[in-house]
């Protein structure tokens, strides 16, 4: 057990030294910007947290983590240090896994660091996506070592597996794969069963929050089966089955921000080949190893062909029939289980051909394995120039332009929204070389930020439940109907800022709005203030819908009452606003005054309560609320339950943690000499 403890640190130092290749250029003064990673000096905690952000109510613990990481050592250094965390957690994982000697752990856990799944994820930008991966090779292999050993529970793999699916949800499924897998082959017995079931079930409690989600009917990301299409693997160059089996496939395919690594013929068929080889040489003398990996790597290929491969019509009635598989919509992510496979099968063989360079061995193996080792180092060559010194120094850090750090010193903080244009979720600018980004500006301004969440691809442009975007979308479609600031006051909004790096010419109609002050005009952003109000005691309303609120306002005949679909009362238009406090992300205080309708900013839920009083959706998207005179208090009544769901999935993902380690620490008092009962197996992840 020590020997092997002490081959998996030298692999975990092998794939820390691969990681600061990688990410050594990132760690200089700026911004690490990629398709779905972007940081900023304001970064803040998601709303999802509390329940609010419907794209980003899953791996809550994971986003804590990554808060107190960024609090502790800035949003800058943070977007690279998680990156560089995936490269040692892998190594050692992979290693671990593999077993056998340096020759075989090594190259094993050097190759899932350095492959073209990780440089295709990383350009993409899905950090947690890769870090959920990464754990997922010392799930596999304590669940090994747990079925060496026979027994009925183990609480390392529960452990591993809780904190992968606490990381990403897709490894909910991936991870199950996994153990399924070796719970079964090559040949199941009852505790393997019985341990693997446990194992799931309770690496599941991590999830107890989600629970609270499904009852209180909290919004979240509409996916249907037009994503299937948009999200399918894409099959490249050479054809879809040669694609997934060199481990590519991304659905941008050769989109600005996610070319294809750079994976010429022979480096492909070197990578297949040592792979299989390998594998099966572990099949002969390692099946318990063995015979899992190559049915974890063959439904990782055959899923990841997706909808287009052999598996298609099965991969649509899963996505139909089984519950929260829409996760795996993007279907290339089970590649992630064949580059695990091809990692420990490429490290058997290297092992082999080490093995056969030895003097003893017959002249024509040796000539083998002297031609065998120059094609297996040019393919780890090829694809480590890919990633290593940031994507092959296709990626820098980027410096945000001086105008908007003068735009954020001019909105200065507060509760009052920023409206980001242009509209759209991703899009290039001119300080990331023009590659296109997720949005970055509530990542860089203090203020909350109101910007598109619409994906925009093809038939689905959209993913989103929200009513607020659909109304901007809407507006913002129509040029803003001559009153933009007075249609977008119910939202929160106090400043508009346009980013002009492209589309400046389509968002001229902001100038010609009657409602918004321009504060600054520079060649990179404009920055405009809404002078009109729109939250708080409005107290009128009118009855009406979109098109009937792009008149008045157009004509100039809206106030600030509030415009509801079948409910309209009071004197309009109406001059009044005000009196209502924020206090806190999921309450705020309405102070006493005029009787009539109240309207906050905040996206419509029937969750937001305010006693006995109605709540009912604007046309803008947002919750009004008739009431009295009195004070009262508006609440998100599920955040109280969320809070518990949350702290039920922390106990549990502490407690098996903890539980995993007194596991490991009994194991390593009864000092084994055997170890895992194989020549440098491992000691148990």
């Amino acid at each position: 057990m020590a020997r092997a403890g002490g081959l998996t640190a030298e692999s975990v130092l092998l794939g820390l030294v691969a990681g600061v290749l990688v990410v050594a250029p990132w760690t200089r003064s700026g911004h690490l910007l990629l398709l779905d990673w972007v940081s900023g000096p304001h970064q803040a905690l998601t709303p999802g947290l509390y329940g609010l952000d419907p794209a980003a109510l899953d791996a809550l613990p994971y986003r804590l983590a990554t808060h107190g990481i960024r609090t502790l050592f800035g949003a800058g250094a943070t977007s690279w240090l998680m990156v560089l965390a995936y490269f040692p957690i892998v190594a050692g994982g992979v290693s671990a896994l593999a077993g056998g000697s340096r020759w075989r752990r090594h190259p094993a856990a050097l190759f899932a660091c350095l492959n073209p799944f990780v440089v295709e994820r990383i350009q993409a930008g899905h950090v947690p996506f890769l870090l959920a991966v990464a754990l997922l090779g010392p799930m596999a292999a304590s669940a090994l070592h747990a079925r060496r050993r026979g027994r009925w529970f183990a609480a390392r793999p529960a452990g591993w597996y809780a904190l992968a699916i606490s990381v990403g949800a897709h490894a909910a499924w991936l991870g199950a794969a996994v153990l399924v897998a070796i719970a079964l082959l090559p040949r199941p017995r009852w505790p393997d069963v019985v341990r693997t079931a446990v194992v799931i079930v309770s690496a599941g409690c991590v999830y107890a929050y989600a629970a609270v989600v499904v009852a209180n009917a909290i919004l979240t990301v509409r996916v249907g089966d037009l994503d299937l299409e948009v999200y399918a693997t894409y099959p490249g160059s050479a054809g879809l089955a040669a694609t997934v089996a060199t481990l590519r496939g991304f659905w941008r395919g050769a989109a600005d921000s996610s070319p294809e690594a750079a994976l010429g013929l022979a480096p492909g068929v070197v990578l297949v080949v040592a792979a299989v080889v390998g594998l099966a040489r572990l099949c002969r003398s390692e099946p318990v190893t063995g015979v899992p990996m190559v049915a974890v790597t063959v439904t990782g290929l055959l899923l990841g062909a997706g909808i287009d491969g052999p598996l298609g019509t099965v991969y649509r009635i899963a996505f139909d029939a089984l519950p929260l598989f829409e996760a795996m919509r993007e279907q290339q992510k089970w590649v992630a289980l064949a580059m695990i496979g091809y990692a420990v099968g490429i490290g058997a063989t290297v092992e082999a051909v080490m093995t056969r360079l030895r003097p003893s061995r017959s002249l024509l193996r040796q000539a083998v394995a002297v031609a065998s080792a120059p094609a297996l180092i040019g393919m780890y060559a090829t694809v480590g120039a890919s990633l290593v010194w940031g994507l092959g120094g296709s990626v820098r850090v980027s410096h945000y332009p001086p105008a908007w750090y003068a735009a954020d010193r001019l909105m200065g903080a507060g509760d009052e929204s920023v409206l980001f244009l242009p509209w759209h979720q991703y899009q290039p600018f001119t300080f990331t070389a023009a590659r296109t980004v997720a949005t970055p500006a509530g990542a860089f301004f203090r203020r909350p930020v109101l910007s598109s969440d619409a994906a925009e691809l093809g038939p689905v442009r959209s993913n989103s439940a929200s009513r607020r975007m659909a109304y901007l979308d809407e507006l913002i479609a129509r040029g803003g109907g001559g009153g933009f600031g007075r249609l977008i006051a119910p939202l929160g909004v106090r400043y508009v800022v346009l980013a002009r790096d492209r589309e400046s010419d389509t968002y001229a109609w902001l100038g010609r709005q009657r409602d918004l002050a321009p504060v600054l005009r520079t060649a990179e952003l404009d920055l405009y203030r809404v002078t009109v109000d729109g939250t708080g005691r409005v107290v009128s309303a009118r009855d009406g819908d979109l098109a009937d609120a792009l008149g008045w306002a157009g004509g100039g005949h809206l106030g600030t009452e509030a415009v509801l679909s079948g409910a309209g009362d009071g004197v309009v238009p109406s001059a009044a606003s005000g009196g209502a406090r924020r206090d806190g992300s999921t309450r705020w205080q309405v102070a006493a005054g005029a009787p009539g309708w109240v309207v906050l900013p905040e996206e419509w839920s029937a969750n937001w309560t305010a006693g006995d009083q109605v709540t009912r959706p604007t046309v803008a998207g947002t919750v009004a609320v008739r009431a009295g005179s009195g004070a009262f208090t508006v609440r998100y009544t599920p955040w109280k339950w969320l809070r518990l769901g949350l702290a039920v999935s922390l106990f549990s993902l502490t407690a098996l943690l903890v539980a995993g380690v007194l596991e490991h620490r009994r194991e390593w008092l009864r000092r084994r000499p055997a170890g895992s009962g194989r020549p440098g197996g491992d000691g148990g992840s």
